[in-house]
């Protein structure tokens, strides 16, 4: 079977760097950025504005800087070819990820069986352990994807093009509408037709968005395998907490509970989801270890502000907060009439009386009877909240 992902020929403006010093954005530790042990630099042309500048931190190491754009802080390239330097928000909280850029990297290669399926399309990347994870967003859509429009089947490209800041799924839904087309799609020779392969990545210099689904056995039994690591050190799994159940998470993608690499001791982990933000929303949890809500999460980054936009989709029109990675439990970030995720649900079947049916006892979010226990490679730490009257 032959496979044709269109948006592996996307060209990004905003160039791919490791933006030392960005809000949001941490160190890959698969990726030497220096010349150490015979190891190469690899040299970026990079953007004041965009990769660099107020609001961002000096140029990385490896970036070749050019002329100044004049556009506001932001991360690297997603992926679309749109210039949004202009708009990407800069948040200054330690819980906001990268607008545009990495969120995380593979602990996992992609399986042999996938790469010979043609399922896998990068080009530069070779789907092996330490490629990035990006975060939900696209760079936005211009005239230099016209020719992958007109691949598609869009008889006027400039209908699908688009502003950054809108999630990788939700982008293809509506170049699908104004193309009037079906995205994702098998064409009648088979072959696969959409912005992402189908493990969930594109661009030549290749990076994940959604699925992850060649990391990991999607029909094994039990809680999923690890698939990679977030940048703030903590475990990304499958989209399974057990065979055939769904974890319920919180606004940032992760919950506390146990995981196959800590059996016995919950920890605070992401899951991959079929949704945005897919797999980091924020980096949880909130400093006191409780669960992030969707409010919580939407304070943690500016472009959160309300501004909405409008857009047609297959299923009808949406309003949309561009540039806000925190999705409420009908798949909504506009901030209006919050629905609250399910692990904040008021129903309580865990029979804790707490409003919730974590096991935490409070309400909270936290592992059972009020406190967090948090693995270490060296020590459990329990914290113990108690009130004194006096």
């Amino acid at each position: 079977m032959k496979l044709i992902v269109i948006g592996a020929a996307l060209v990004s403006l905003t160039v791919k760097c490791a933006l030392a010093g960005a809000p949001g954005s941490r160190f890959n530790p698969y990726r030497s950025t220096t010349a150490e042990n015979g190891v190469s630099r690899r040299r970026r042309q990079c953007t004041e504005g965009v990769d660099y500048g107020p609001g961002i931190g000096q140029p990385p190491d490896e970036c070749e800087v050019e002329a100044p754009s004049g556009g506001g802080g932001g991360g690297g390239g997603g992926g679309g070819g749109g210039d949004s330097s202009s708009s990407t928000p800069a948040s200054d909280s330690s819980h906001a990820a990268a607008m545009l850029n990495q969120v995380g990297v593979t602990d996992v290669a992609v399986a042999q069986a996938d790469i010979d399926a043609g399922k896998f399309t990068g080009d530069t990347g070779t789907g092996g352990i330490g490629e990035d994870i990006y975060g939900p967003f696209e760079a936005g859509f211009s005239s230099q994807q016209d020719f992958i429009f007109t691949g598609l089947g869009c008889s006027d490209p400039s209908v699908a093009y688009i502003d950054g800041g809108i999630d990788t799924s939700t982008a293809e839904k509506i170049v699908a509408s104004a193309c009037d087309v079906t995205l994702p799609r098998f064409d009648d020779d088979g072959e696969y037709i959409s912005l992402l392969d189908q493990c969930g990545g594109h661009t030549k210099e290749y990076h994940n968005h959604e699925k992850l689904v060649c990391l990991y056995d999607v029909e094994a039994e039990g809680h999923s395998s690890r698939v990679g690591t977030a940048l703030d050190d903590k475990g990304i799994y499958g989209k399974w907490e057990a065979t055939d159940v769904l974890p319920e998470l919180d606004a940032c993608g992760g919950h506390w509970g146990r995981t196959p690499d800590s059996p016995d001791v919950d920890v605070y982990h992401y899951h991959v989801q079929d949704a945005p933000p897919f797999t980091v929303g924020c980096f949880g949890p909130n400093d006191d270890d409780s669960l992030v809500t969707v409010q919580q999460c939407r304070d943690f980054y500016t472009g959160c502000d309300g501004d909405l936009e409008t857009f047609t989709t297959p299923d009808g029109e949406i309003e949309y907060d561009l540039w806000c990675p925190c999705f409420d439990a009908n798949g909504s970030n506009s901030g209006i009439d919050i629905a609250e995720l399910a692990v904040f649900d008021n129903n309580d079947d865990d029979g804790d009386d707490d409003g919730d049916d974590n096991g935490d006892d409070d309400g909270s979010g936290l592992p059972s009877s009020g406190a967090a226990t948090i693995g270490t490679a060296s020590a459990t730490v329990v914290a113990v909240v108690a009130t004194l009257l006096f």
